[in-house]
Formats: structure tokens, sequence, C-alpha cells
């Protein structure tokens, strides 16, 4: 009777501390902390020297997300497991804007992917309604390959905005400015960006600095439907309702600010 009271002590103490760590381990919605890089950054949207962590998980824009630096580039890391919010990124690419506070004029700002609207990309990762789903891991890379492969071919280009003869790049620029999204086997959608600091740095001292990060929302196409002869007005008003509050949600624009120190090594 002893020893059983002693597990049920021991049982309700292990609880205790798993509620407190898991409490403890919570993100912040805005990164607070500095992070220097890991050694040998590869922008690949593969996320495995990132430990597969992230430093704050930001409930405006729905993203995990850590800013990192080493002596000669700022990273952005970020992950998406919304289908919408996903969409949005694909759609309309999500912006980084540096500056040196959050009312200066004088700003750099990277947008990533920028995909003509002729190679708009729409990502279903739902399944159809009513089939049940195959959840296999072979059908998981396979979803994974296709989605991969459709980026690849159609997020080729970078946008710059404050950095004197920059503009629209290709994402095989010679400037040293990277970007890449890639899906992982668990469907998340990450992206990593690299700035050199020395075109962050060109209006001044860029030891801290205001961001502002935004998801900018796609573009869909107008859709209007045309009702068969004899529908429900009703009916019809109610789904084209549902189509109007669907493109909204994949137009919306979201976004946060925050501030961060490079970290020194």
């Amino acid at each position: 009777m002893k020893k059983l009271k002693i597990i049920k002590i021991i049982l309700l103490f292990a609880l205790v501390l798993n509620t407190i760590m898991a409490f403890g381990q919570k993100l912040p919605a805005i990164q607070k902390s500095s992070v220097w890089a890991p050694d040998k950054v590869k922008i690949d949207g593969a996320i495995a020297e990132w430990d597969n962590k992230f430093e704050a998980s930001n409930h405006a824009t729905d993203l995990l997300y850590t800013m990192a630096n080493d002596d000669k580039n700022l990273y952005l890391v970020i992950q998406a497991t919304d289908n919408d919010v996903i969409n949005r990124i694909i759609g309309g690419g999500i912006t980084l804007t540096i500056q040196q506070s959050k009312d200066a004029k004088n700003n750099v700002s990277v947008t990533y992917p920028v995909i003509e609207r002729k190679n708009a990309i729409f990502i279903n990762l739902r399944g159809k309604k009513g089939v049940i789903p195959d959840t296999s891991a072979r059908a998981a890379d396979s979803v994974m390959k296709r989605n991969n492969k459709n980026i690849e071919q159609k997020a080729k280009w970078i946008l710059v905005k404050g950095v004197k003869d920059m503009d629209t790049l290709s994402v095989y620029n010679e400037y040293g400015i990277k970007a890449c999204g890639r899906f992982d086997i668990k469907k998340a959608y990450n992206c990593e960006l690299a700035i050199p600091l020395k075109y962050l740095s060109q209006n001044g001292d860029l030891t801290q600095f205001t961001y502002h990060l935004q998801v900018n929302g796609g573009n869909p196409p107008q859709m209007t439907l045309i009702p068969s002869p004899g529908t429900d007005p009703a009916v019809t008003q109610k789904f084209q309702e549902s189509m109007d509050a669907f493109q909204s949600k994949l137009s919306a624009i979201t976004d946060f600010w925050g501030e961060y120190t490079l970290a020194k090594k």
C-alpha cells in the first residue's frame, strides 16, 4: 500500500513537471532574443540546420518564425501549416521590411515568392471533400514532391526595394540575396531568406533595427456563379457569398512589427 502511494506521488509530480515545462516552452508572439545563425546555413527551404525549432509563434499571421544573423547575413525562417495561409504566401509573397525605426522613411524590403499571375499556384492540402485521404508515407512523399516541383518551376523571383540598382531579381542573382520555400513531409511550408547585412546598413548603423513582416495575400481570380435555369435564387446567393468569403480569405493581408538586435558570436 505504501509503495502504491509513493508511485502515485511520483506520477503526480511527473505530470506537474511536464505541465510546467510545456508552459515554459510556449513561444512568444514576437521573437525576444537575438540568435546567432548555425554554421553553413543553406537557403533551400529545408530547416534541418535550425533543428526544426522557432523563436516565435505569431498569431496575427499564423506563422512560426526565427530571425537570426551571422557576421555576413540576416536570416528569416518561417513555417506555415494552415492551408489558407500557405496560399496567401504563395499567391502574394511575404515581405520583410528592415528600417532603423518604425517611423523611418529609409528602409529595405524583400518580397518572396513573386509569381507571375499566369503561373499562379493554388495548394490544396485538405484533399477532396467526402474522399478519405491517403495518409500513407508514400502518398505524403508524392504530394510533397509534386508541390515542390510546382513551386520550383514558378517561384523564380525576389522583389527588392530600397537598394540601389535592385528591383526584381532572379532567385539565382549575383547579389547574395537568397530565398527558397518548400514543403516538408508533414505538409508544412518552410521558407528561408538571407539578406547580406551590407545592403541593410546602407542607411546607417544596423546594430538594432525595427522589422515589419507582412503576408501580402494572394490575388485570386474573381469567380462569379452562373446558375442553371430553375436554380433557387437563395441557393445561388448563398453559394456566391461562400465563394466571395473564400476569395476574401485568400487575399487577406496580415502583418506584425518587431525589433531585433544583431547577435554577437
